[in-house]
């Protein structure tokens, strides 16, 4: 099948799209190639694709050297995929929830994600994909911008930026889907690094979680909610010559990783987290 005519088949499914699932099938060709070209792919790569859906991406990776695992978590997409790619040497199917899966034997990861649960699955790769080398996501356009946006300071965001490196962006149109969104989209590259690897992400995205509950007042008193001790943050803060009236959007990563070693070496840590 050529590649046009697969996208007019991919066209043909936009009404059995499910909105609670987030479903928006990607129709534009280039797009889709354009997008697992960013993974460089090899026979040597062990992919998974996040949400394959009716497999716009799927299609690609099919015609790559590479090993790939489609997953899904919608029954009907799986029966589609096994139609399209089962007999396909390098293809793996598998139904399943990306937020339950090992990521460990992945050296690259790319999908179009759900606009339900974006971040979960962005903070879920972020702490366990040790080994993967490139991730490629789609997302909302707005969610994009807001990991990217200096004023815009998460937990998340800082999680991204301290152990992955994004090396391109594209914007989407939202005409390219079926059904059409409401909103345009972005693709984007992340690059992990060697911190990506450390034992104590998801223990320091866990306090950094803590402490933006409330994220308007200072980092006093935010500490001192994780802590149940003004004395002992005022102690904390002190160390690190940081100012009790900071808001923890103005603290960068390097202070939750400080104040991390300290409850750890405090054997605080345990009670807390």
């Amino acid at each position: 099948m050529k590649d046009n005519e697969f996208f007019e088949h991919v066209k043909s499914y936009k009404f059995i799209a499910n909105k609670s699932l987030g479903q928006n099938f990607l129709i534009d060709e280039d797009v889709a190639n354009a997008i697992v070209s960013t993974l460089s792919l090899t026979k040597e790569d062990k992919v998974l694709e996040i949400g394959a859906g009716i497999g716009s991406l799927s299609y690609y990776l099919s015609k790559s050297d590479a090993k790939c695992t489609l997953i899904d978590v919608d029954e009907r997409m799986i029966n589609i995929l096994n139609e399209e790619f089962g007999k396909c040497p390098n293809i793996e199917i598998a139904r399943q929830n990306i937020l339950k899966a090992d990521l460990s034997g992945y050296t690259k990861i790319i999908g179009n994600l759900p606009y339900y649960i974006t971040s979960g699955i962005i903070e879920y790769l972020l702490l366990n994909a040790k080994n993967a080398t490139v991730i490629t996501l789609m997302t909302q356009k707005e969610v994009y911008q807001k990991l990217i946006d200096k004023k815009e300071v998460s937990p998340l965001s800082l999680l991204l930026h301290y152990v992955t490196k994004i090396t391109s962006s594209k914007t989407v149109g939202r005409n390219s889907f079926a059904p059409i969104p409401h909103v345009d989209s972005t693709y984007f590259t992340l690059i992990p690094n060697e911190n990506i690897k450390n034992e104590d992400n998801k223990a320091l995205y866990k306090l950094m979680c803590k402490i933006f509950l409330h994220k308007r007042k200072t980092i006093l008193n935010c500490l001192s909610n994780v802590t149940n001790s003004k004395e002992i943050s005022l102690d904390i803060l002190q160390k690190l010559n940081v100012s009790e009236l900071k808001r923890p959007e103005q603290l960068d990563i390097n202070f939750y990783i400080d104040v991390l070693n300290i409850l750890k070496s405090n054997d605080f840590i345990t009670k807390i987290l």
